[in-house]
């Protein structure tokens, strides 16, 4: 009877030890597992840049405008060390225009290459996935490069209207294991893919440029000691300005005295003719730079708006008849200071 006793109460200790261990493996395999799926589903993380800017200058304007991007890009897979499958694709999404300024935007084009794929002389095309190609990568880290370019404008000179201009890039990569001539796409994932945003902002300054001007030239003067008729001429200023740009134009009043309210030319001597220069073809608003030329709008320049494109404004030049002049022949000349003030 105790022999039979001795033997049942080992057995349900047994079946005691036996249940205790059912409770300790069970969250240990649970455990294991999550740690598993979680190394499994890891993201690819970017070192590099991703945000630039592109400042334009009068002297950049109307040329090509280029921001790159480039970093590196790792990716892990069930380890903690980077590690790469054997062949790439990339493809990049974005609009090929800037937001709006005044109704205008910049059109852009976008170059790129990840880990070997894509080629940096040719466009690429949004929304395309490009290669397989073999991975190429140094300890298992690929490098990306992403440039964003606004083309010079073609023909005659350009000024964009004042603003920041901003264009975005989507960069996506996926690996992949075996398949060297098909891109997975968008049906890829995992661990070895992922994606990135490049923000482009292009800056346009106030900007405004005395681009070119021509003489005014009232030819001959045949009449000796008195004009006896109005000797007149036409020139012309030429600007640039951004679209929408306030700005004003004013004349100096040249390299001689001024008599009786007349610019004067003269032969290189003390031998003078007076002139006017003004703003309109009825010879009725003088063009100089009363009440001074550091503010736009000011009385004596003539006031415009920019159109970005290149304007032409008319000076008009007048000798009135019965204008007392040299008697001296020879050419006589004046030289006047421009000023642009926007």
């Amino acid at each position: 009877m105790s022999i039979t006793t001795a033997s049942h109460t080992f057995w349900m200790k047994s079946e005691k030890f036996s249940l205790a261990m059912k409770y300790i493996l069970a969250p240990v395999l649970l455990f294991i597992l999550y740690g598993f799926f979680s190394s499994a589903h890891a993201i690819c993380t970017i070192t590099g840049t991703t945000n630039s800017t592109y400042n334009y200058t009068a002297a950049t304007i109307n040329s090509d405008a280029n921001i790159n991007f480039s970093g590196t890009i790792s990716c892990l897979g069930g380890r903690k060390t980077p590690e790469i499958s054997a062949y790439i694709c990339m493809k990049t999404v974005f609009t090929g225009t800037t937001n709006t300024n005044n109704s205008v935007s910049l059109p852009y084009t976008v170059t790129a290459t990840v880990g070997g794929v894509g080629s940096s002389n040719t466009n690429q095309a949004s929304n395309v996935w490009y290669g397989p190609a073999k991975t190429v990568a140094s300890n298992n880290i690929i490098s990306y490069s992403v440039n964003v370019k606004v083309p010079a404008r073609t023909g005659a000179l350009m000024i964009y209207p004042k603003g920041t201009y901003t264009g975005t890039v989507q960069l996506f990569w996926d690996m992949q294991a075996s398949s060297s001539t098909v891109c997975e796409g968008d049906s890829g994932g995992g661990w070895d893919s992922g994606s990135a945003t490049m923000t482009a902002n292009y800056v346009v300054p106030s900007l405004c440029q005395l681009d070119s001007t021509s003489n005014v030239d009232f030819g001959n003067i045949n009449d000796i000691g008195k004009t006896t008729r109005d000797y007149t001429a036409q020139g012309a200023v030429n600007t640039t300005c951004n679209n929408g740009m306030l700005y004003s134009l004013y004349l100096g009043d040249g390299n001689n005295r001024i008599a009786g309210g007349f610019r004067q030319m003269t032969n290189g001597s003390s031998q003078y003719i007076p002139y006017q220069l003004y703003q309109d073809s009825t010879y009725s608003t003088v063009w100089d730079t009363t009440g001074g030329v550091a503010a736009v709008g000011g009385s004596g320049g003539v006031f415009k708006t920019g159109s970005g494109t290149a304007q032409s404004t008319n000076v008009y030049g007048k000798i009135p008849q019965g204008t007392a002049i040299s008697t001296t022949p020879g050419n006589y000349s004046d030289t006047i200071v421009v000023t642009v003030t926007y």
